[in-house]
């Protein structure tokens, strides 16, 4: 009786040690990944920063500060943010971000969206989001 245990405990467990490093590897792989999307996405936040006026952006921040005309390159960039944003968006409805990162990266978006600059210049692009009626729900969302 305990030898039939031990013989059925012998083949269980390498079973279930396999299970366990499976989900393990699939752990890492995970944060690996996030740790991966967070770099790409930080390097490319940083590109439309690097092309965004910096007295719009910084009046963007500061209430006390000016804004500056409309201009198309101001338009231009805000396009660019938003797209930028909008990838995101979906990535993380996919289930690509986790939700901490997610939560971070959030929490800047909508102090961004929410400033002078962003929600004049929103009326300029939001016609090229209108083929997404949840995104353009969220973006509005975030601007008020």
């Amino acid at each position: 009786m305990a030898a039939d245990l031990f013989l059925q405990l012998g083949q269980v467990s390498p079973l279930v040690l396999g299970a366990v490093g499976i989900w393990v590897a699939l752990l890492n792989q995970r944060r690996q990944l996030n740790a991966q999307m967070f770099v790409e996405f930080s390097g490319r936040f940083q590109e439309i920063l690097r092309l965004f006026p910096t007295q719009a952006w910084l009046a963007n921040r500061n209430p006390s500060q000016p804004l500056p005309p409309s201009s198309q390159e101001l338009t231009d960039c805000t396009l660019y943010c938003i797209q930028f944003i909008a990838d995101a968006y979906h990535l993380h409805k996919g289930g690509f971000i986790s939700k901490n990162i997610w939560t971070l990266w959030e929490r800047e978006i909508k102090r961004t969206l929410s400033g002078p600059v962003f929600r004049r210049e929103w009326a300029g692009v939001e016609a090229e989001f209108d083929h997404d009626r949840q995104f353009l729900q969220y973006i509005e969302k975030l601007i008020r």
